[in-house]
């Protein structure tokens, strides 16, 4: 906080005699490097938290100050960016876009995108100082069609990355340096997706005289050409027969059954033979969950209900 009052008396000194603001920003002199990002290997379905930090380290020199004000500014690099830098991307092997964010403070979105940011450079004895800021990284895309592979964005040249100095805020004229380049890198694994709506058989007789019939939809989305295959397990009612699962009313059971087509003959449970393989395209694919309660059996009245866990293994 006492930087400020001699600050502005340099300045008045500028004003009165016209010859101390350039001696003093003649005798400053700042340079800075930036640390590469990597954010390593990510998965990009919904809740994954990719995120990762490096820095920028300033240095400066002047015998005259106590003080010297920089401001960095961060362009879009190699990979493009939206509007105002938010989102810049890293791009893939076909050049598809990987968004990320830069940001001072903390990953968290309440700290905005990083374009610009003034700092003061303490001097220590008259002689030089540094600074060492951090910066973090965070993936924003979260979307599993995003396919496979390396993606990077370089940042190199004044358009990337510029640091002017002697200069009391950002938007003022000074001295400019060209940081070394830098790097922000990812590599994107396989990932997926799923969501599946309730089979409800609605309300039946108490004799079950003739099978019962409803049907669900189950969604996958996978990274394009990733393999995957989908299991459902027993349920909760017991048994260890996947064409005879169990709904429970309290103490009394109806069997039913979970298959992958509409005749209910190709039953769908956790093991290679009746599981459903496939392939990922990136995009939502959807499949019947085909129900059947048995004939033959008596229902109390009551609500029968089980819960089936279905997996996506890729």
């Amino acid at each position: 906080m006492q930087l400020i009052p001699r600050t502005l008396l340099r300045a008045a000194v500028v004003v009165a005699g016209l010859v101390m603001a350039p001696l003093a920003a003649s005798a400053a002199n700042c340079t800075a490097t930036v640390t590469d990002f990597n954010f390593g290997t990510v998965s990009l379905r919904t809740g994954a938290l990719n995120q990762t930090q490096g820095n920028v380290r300033i240095s400066c020199t002047n015998p005259l100050l106590d003080a010297v004000g920089v401001c960095l500014r961060v362009g879009s690099g190699s990979g493009g960016a939206g509007g105002g830098n938010s989102p810049r991307y890293m791009r893939g092997p076909s050049g598809q876009g990987l968004a990320y964010e830069l940001r001072l403070g903390g990953a968290s979105a309440v700290n905005g995108t990083l374009t610009e940011a003034y700092f003061l450079v303490p001097i220590v004895l008259g002689l030089g100082g540094t600074i060492d800021v951090p910066i973090y990284g965070q993936i924003t895309s979260a979307a599993p069609g995003v396919p496979t592979g390396s993606y990077s964005s370089q940042f190199s040249g004044a358009p990337d990355i510029q640091l002017t100095y002697g200069v009391l805020a950002c938007g003022l004229l000074g001295q400019n340096y060209v940081p070394s380049d830098f790097s922000v890198r990812a590599q994107v694994e396989a990932s997926c997706e799923v969501s599946v709506g309730s089979l409800s058989f609605g309300i039946i007789d108490s004799q079950v005289s003739r099978p019962v019939d409803q049907t669900a939809n189950l969604t996958v989305r996978c990274s394009q050409a990733a393999a995957y295959s989908i299991t459902l397990d027993q349920g909760q009612g017991g048994g260890s027969d996947p064409n005879r699962r169990r709904m429970k009313n309290g103490s009394h059971v109806l069997e039913y059954g979970l298959y992958h087509d509409p005749a209910r003959t190709s039953v769908w449970g956790t093991t290679a033979a009746n599981d459903k393989s496939a392939t990922g395209a990136g995009l939502d694919q959807t499949y019947t969950i085909f129900g059947r309660i048995h004939a033959g059996q008596m229902a109390q009245f009551g609500t029968y209900s089980d819960s089936v866990v279905v997996t996506v293994n890729y």
